[in-house]
């Protein structure tokens, strides 16, 4: 059985179980409710999408009374929260824990008196819990260490800003960041501080290191979280505004979360404020829909960890669009959510009219929803395998010029020098008119030809092409270098691209099948590639 099919599958049978569930409460009103409680950390924008989506998720399930209680950044009341859940005997608890140790003792004394617990975002270092739902903090530290060694190839400084110390989270991205960019010695961390993920306490913590930066320069901010990385530049451009710090180049701003919001994430990844972000899912639906499963004597998954993905400008406008769908379809929900309140209230006494009306409405959302559901889905797979073709390709380019390099590095100077004179005897005779000797000449034909040939293949190698040419990849490069002053990787990449754009001058392909008829497996790259080398973008050359 196919991925989609069982995917079709569990979405229909979704509907059903909530057609089935409407049926349910409107026959039976005077049934209790099962009590799900929430103690939520934090009040910030994050939690609040999250607390958005548990209420959401609540809708689904008509037999769950779900109470959210949120704490501004405070343990002790959190731990009065729960320990008022216990005395009521709530039916499941779920707990986003502000700092591990203070809260495990309430946490584990909940479990042990039977109450199921979900722990959100954030554990406890302890098995006494029945689930946990939430993203993988150590990947999210490994992906933004080895993000920044890519923008830093060469090496450089960083500042780092933590969350709050005592939380799992913040201690598991400081321990995947250090497993990753501690090996890069090249790129030294010379400013750090604990902003406990608040905005305001990052500016305080910017402004003392801030101190120091016009000694010691920076390339690189990276805060465990949006906020921070957006207070820390805050900080950094009032100080210099006022004269106080003098910097010859601005550093970049990378933070987590991502979340689909103008002021904060996504939004200012786009108008340049960071220069990236890591997705991190709030994750509250899961959540209550595990609660839900574990009440209800359901199949779950113990641990439901969420992967995380890089959003920097290159994929921010996609996640826009992807943002605005799904504000639309909750929009809907929550309209004919409240337009089911109303009827209730309104229409109790004709309950079979009503039902009828709601199976209707329902199912025709759940056709929608399956729908746009594999429409999006579709839609992701397509952007994660063009970005991954992309990276692919990108990595393969820079994998060649590095070995190029490396050729350069071992020639001794005589070597060098010698194909600097047979580049020089090359370039004179082309400026007489005399061309190359002939033998020579039949050698670049050759190897034209083969480039040619061959040209469509993404997975062409210079290795491939000297193999072709029965040299070795040394060889190839010092013949090829000394003819025609370009390494054979340079000029495979410039015979891709003036292939590429006499196809688009011919106006019978679009961009992503020249990108392909010429070797390139991502278009997106294509493009970027075609900019730099010639100047303008291609549709610019279509254009014309």
């Amino acid at each position: 059985m196919t991925y989609r099919s069982v995917t079709m599958r569990r979405h229909f049978s979704y509907a059903f179980i909530l057609v089935l569930a409407t049926w349910t409460i409107l026959a039976c009103s005077g049934e209790r409710k099962k009590i799900v409680a929430v103690s939520q950390c934090s009040m910030d924008e994050w939690r609040n999408q999250m607390n958005e989506e548990m209420r959401r998720e609540a809708f689904f399930h008509t037999d769950l009374d779900v109470e959210i209680h949120s704490t501004p950044d405070n343990t002790q009341q959190q731990i009065a929260d729960i320990e008022s859940f216990i005395e009521r005997h709530v039916d499941a608890i779920v707990v986003a824990p502000n700092e591990w140790k203070p809260l495990r003792p309430v946490i584990e004394k909940a479990y042990d008196a039977g109450i199921p617990v979900v722990l959100v975002d954030r554990k406890i270092n302890s098995d006494k819990y029945t689930a946990f739902v939430g993203g993988d903090n150590i990947d999210v530290g490994r992906k933004a260490a080895h993000y920044i060694r890519d923008l830093l190839p060469n090496g450089g400084r960083i500042i780092e800003i933590e969350g709050l110390a005592s939380s799992t989270s913040s201690q598991e991205r400081k321990q995947g960041f250090h497993q990753v960019i501690d090996s890069f010695p090249d790129i030294r961390i010379v400013g750090h501080g604990v902003a406990n993920w608040q905005r305001q306490r990052a500016i305080e913590v910017m402004d003392s290191i801030g101190e120091r930066l016009t000694d010691t320069p920076v390339d690189i901010v990276f805060a465990y979280n949006d906020r921070m990385a957006i207070g820390a530049r805050q900080s950094l451009e009032k100080n210099i505004k006022a004269g106080r710090i003098h910097l010859s180049s601005f550093p970049l701003f990378i933070g987590v979360d991502a979340l689909l919001d103008d002021t904060i994430g996504v939004g200012r990844v786009e108008d340049g404020t960071l220069e990236a972000s890591f997705l991190y899912q709030t994750g509250g639906d899961k959540a209550i829909h595990t609660a839900a499963c574990i009440l209800n004597g359901l199949p779950y998954q113990r641990e439901q960890v969420f992967e995380t993905s890089l959003v920097n400008r290159g994929n921010v406008h996609l996640m826009r669009i992807q943002a605005s769908h799904i504000k639309d379809q909750d929009d809907k929900i929550e309209f004919l959510n409240n337009r089911l309140d109303e009827f209730f209230k309104q229409y109790s006494a004709q309950r079979i009219v009503l039902i009828t009306f709601i199976v209707i409405a329902i199912l025709l959302m759940a056709v929608l929803g399956l729908l746009y559901r594999f429409y999006m889905m579709k839609h992701r797979m397509n952007a994660k395998l063009q970005h991954k073709n992309e990276l692919l390709q990108r990595q393969r380019d820079e994998l060649e010029a590095e070995r190029d390099k490396l050729i350069e590095a071992q020639m001794t100077t005589d070597e060098k020098k010698q194909i600097d004179v047979e580049i020089h005897q090359s370039e004179e005779r082309m400026e007489r008119g005399e061309g190359l000797l002939p033998h020579d000449q039949k050698f670049m034909d050759k190897f034209n030809a083969i480039l040619l040939q061959h040209m469509s293949n993404s997975e062409l190698t210079v290795d491939m092409l000297g193999a072709e040419m029965n040299l070795s990849r040394v060889q190839l490069y010092r013949r090829v270098k000394a003819l025609s002053g370009h390494s054979p990787n340079e000029l495979l990449r410039m015979a891709r691209l003036s292939r590429g754009k006499q196809l688009l001058q011919a106006g019978h392909h679009n961009i992503s099948e020249a990108a392909y008829a010429v070797g390139f497996s991502s278009p997106s790259y294509f493009a970027k590639c075609y900019k730099d080398f010639y100047g303008e973008n291609p549709t610019e050359t279509l254009k014309k």
